[in-house]
């Protein structure tokens, strides 16, 4: 009786009749409660939890899910060897972590570990010793995998993230014997691969390289194993590779250079053994040569360009055997010109213009490869005029004219002959407008007449798509561009009346574009952007008045964005944090009107986001950081007094979320700031007594910092600013001695951090 109502729930649900299923399951509970049958009870709970799930009752259903397990673990540890309980177990764990995580409640998600980790420990015990008498029971060891990786789960949504990590190290060893009964089963290699790369993320995201390297060193144990067994195991030989990726872009991440290069060439070895024992495997050759620009690519950044330029010269001695391989397979040459892509751009970046532009030949010996083949492949021809232009871009970063100039009308040369092809074909004439741009742009400050012939010419083209195909924004893109040049040329020749009817031009190609996808963001976030450039073209005109509206318009347009919504929460957060630097930039440059324009937004929308959410601290720090930068403003503005009253509003909040105790670590940091800022506006106004006692406590509060944490960078910069701006106050008041002293603190200072 009993299975058949499970049999009719089952069915009931996968017709998405919840609720009769529901109402079936809850009889089969009966009949189980009467029959003292808990392993029914079981399945019972479990389809009356996932019931309960389907119609969004979340809270009942962890009821449910709960149940099932207080029943579930005592079976197991009755009966190990049952796989029926093995089932329950990771079941119930793994349905109340989904449960959990649609709930969004961390401290009830707490709240339930806290409950049931007591149930952990035993039943990891009974797995293992069951194993351990079955060492080849593919489903014990697939039920207590699917066990861990629930409680890892678990751990992970309660945010007890360290606790994961000796979960972490079981998976990977157990993983470790279901590879030694199946190591051809691909699903079982990419889960623990989807595994080892969330645990990565967690390494860096919480800086743990030490827990890193114990899985790390774990799993390349797992992976040799297999390795030594089946040394052409595909599947463990892709894992141990991807597991040297994974940990060498940790290291990187985390600044470890020594086991950043170390872990990549533990790769590139890997690499070198598989391809003496296949010479000639392409694949290999291929992943051996993004190894290789990996590395190039870190001590690049790490501005080590020798050791850079190295390992990018042996990228390219392998990438160079390739493209004779398979002369026939043209999709295997455009995947090989890609790659000569990638490592040209990389050269080009550590300023290896020769190889650069090596490789941006042999990409167009494969295009002309891949032309010859097939003569109807037209993309492969653009593919040569677009390389020309990057060519062309190699000798323009270096200054060298007349060659840039060469190689894009090379490229000019080869949209031409594609048009006699496909005359139809606008994307030609589009790629013969860019090479005249960037030929222009070489001529800018050197000759601006020619500048002006190549930015008209392509402005003729430009305009005609534009009027040809109305409702592609690509094309109006591509205008703006050209317009953008336009501008420039026109600023550099202070033909500002000229300038600003280029501009006006791109105004209303933005605003065209956002008629034609109301409510983009991005299109939005464009004419915001156009519109400060137009004010700052204004200003620069002398004309303040007609760039004060550009830069009410720039603000409307970026109010739109902010106060969507239905624009995501992210996308709003991102674009406030770029006005923050913009206001930042245009108080320093002493741009007043546009930075009071984007600050004035920019609060109004901390203050919504603060009034809605106090509580949450992004809100009252986002807050507590744009008064100060409203402070810089007005005091940038000598509006000392509005300046001193915005530093001055900031306190209350810092108490209110920080205080009483004032001697927490970040309220002293943040307060140190607001009081040099008051030091340095009263001495602007020359209220020189309120100047010197807001510098003694920012003194004061300085030192306390630095004694906590000597070695941090921050504190110790502030410290420098502040002894620096204190001395100037010494010298005002006639305290030349005092103030030469704090002048030599900074520089030892300074000194120390260098």
């Amino acid at each position: 009786m009993i299975d058949r109502l499970f049999d009719k729930t089952v069915s009931q649900a996968e017709k998405g009749q919840y609720k009769k299923a529901l109402e079936t399951i809850e009889k089969a509970e009966k009949l189980s409660e009467k029959a003292n049958r808990p392993e029914l009870l079981c399945q019972t709970l479990m389809f009356k939890g996932k019931a309960l799930l389907a119609l969004n009752r979340q809270e009942e259903a962890l009821v449910e899910f709960q149940g099932m397990m207080e029943l579930a673990i005592p079976l197991f540890l009755d009966d190990p060897e049952d796989t029926d309980s093995q089932y329950f177990v990771y079941n119930s764990t793994g349905f109340t972590v989904k449960t959990l995580e649609e709930i969004e409640d961390i401290s009830k998600t707490q709240e339930f570990l806290s409950r049931n980790e007591k149930y952990f420990g035993k039943t990891f015990d009974a797995f293992e010793k069951l194993i351990a008498k079955e060492p080849d029971n593919f489903e014990y060891i697939v039920n207590y995998l699917k066990t861990l990786e629930n409680v890892r789960g678990y751990y992970m949504r309660a945010q007890q993230f360290e606790k994961q990590v000796p979960v972490m190290g079981r998976i990977v060893k157990y993983y470790g014997k279901i590879f030694e009964i199946r190591s051809k089963k691909e699903e079982l290699f990419d889960k623990l691969d989807k595994l080892i790369g969330e645990f990565k993320t967690y390494c860096f995201v919480f800086w743990k390289p030490e827990e890193a390297k114990e899985i790390f060193s774990q799993a390349e144990e797992v992976y040799r194993k297999v390795l030594e067994k089946e040394p052409v195991n595909r599947l463990a030989f892709r894992g141990l590779i991807s597991l040297y990726e994974e940990f060498g872009d940790l290291y990187s991440r985390v600044g470890d250079i020594e086991k950043t290069e170390e872990t990549y060439l533990k790769a590139f070895e890997a690499l070198d053994e598989k391809i003496r024992k296949q010479p000639g495997d392409i694949s290999t050759l291929r992943k051996q040569s993004e190894i290789l620009q990996t590395l190039s690519r870190f001590f690049s950044q790490k501005n080590e360009t020798e050791k850079a330029g190295q390992y990018a010269e042996k990228a390219l001695e392998i990438l160079k055997e390739l493209p004779g391989k398979k002369p026939e397979d043209l999709d295997y040459q455009s995947d090989i010109s890609d790659d000569f892509t990638e490592l040209g751009e990389l050269f080009g970046e550590i300023g290896d213009i020769e190889h650069a532009k090596e490789c941006r030949m042999q990409e167009i010996d494969i295009y002309r490869n891949i032309h010859e083949k097939d003569p109807e492949n037209l993309v492969s021809v653009a593919n040569i005029a677009a390389t020309f232009d990057q060519i062309g871009h190699l000798h323009a970063n270096r200054g060298e004219i007349e060659p840039a100039k060469q190689y894009y009308e090379r490229g000019i040369e080869t949209y031409e002959k594609l048009l006699e092809s496909d005359p139809g074909n606008f994307e030609y004439e589009i790629g013969i407008a860019n090479s005249l741009n960037y030929i222009g742009e070489l001529y800018t400050s050197l000759e601006p007449e020619t500048a002006s012939h190549y930015f008209e010419k392509a402005l003729a083209i430009n305009e005609k798509a534009v009027k040809l195909y109305p409702e592609s924004t690509d094309y109006m893109k591509e205008l703006i561009y050209t317009l953008k040049n336009i501008v420039t040329l026109n600023i550099e020749q202070k033909q500002y009346e000229s300038a600003i009817q280029a501009h006006e031009r791109i105004t209303e190609l933005h605003l065209e574009m956002i008629r034609k996808n109301p409510g983009d963001s991005a299109y939005e976030k464009d004419l915001g952007n156009a519109h400060s450039e137009f004010g700052l073209l204004l200003e620069r005109a002398e004309k303040p008045e007609l760039a004060k509206q550009q830069y009410s318009k720039a603000a409307e347009a970026f109010r739109q964005i902010l106060q969507n919504e239905e624009e995501e929460s992210l996308a709003k957060d991102l674009l406030a944090m770029d006005l923050r630097m913009q206001i930042t930039l245009l108080t320093h440059a002493k741009k007043h009107n546009l930075a009071k324009e984007y600050l004035d937004l920019v609060r109004d929308y901390y203050e919504k986001l603060y009034e809605n959410d106090p509580e949450n601290p992004k809100n009252w720090k986002n807050l507590s950081d744009i008064r100060l930068l409203e402070g810089i403003l007005q005091e940038s503005m000598k509006n000392y007094g509005i300046a001193i009253e915005r530093y001055e509003s900031i306190f209350p909040i810092l108490t209110k979320h920080l205080g009483p105790d004032t001697e927490k670590l970040e309220y002293q940091a943040k307060v140190n700031i607001v009081y040099l800022q008051l030091g340095i506006v009263y001495f602007s106004a020359n209220e020189l007594e309120k100047s010197k006692e807001a510098f003694e406590k920012a003194l004061s509060i300085n030192a306390k910092l630095i004694e906590k944490d000597p070695e941090s960078p921050v504190y110790v910069r502030d410290a420098i600013v502040t002894f620096e701006e204190y001395a100037k106050l010494l010298k005002k008041l006639d305290r030349n001695e005092e103030a030469e002293e704090y002048i030599a603190k900074a520089e030892k200072l300074n000194t120390n951090l260098e």
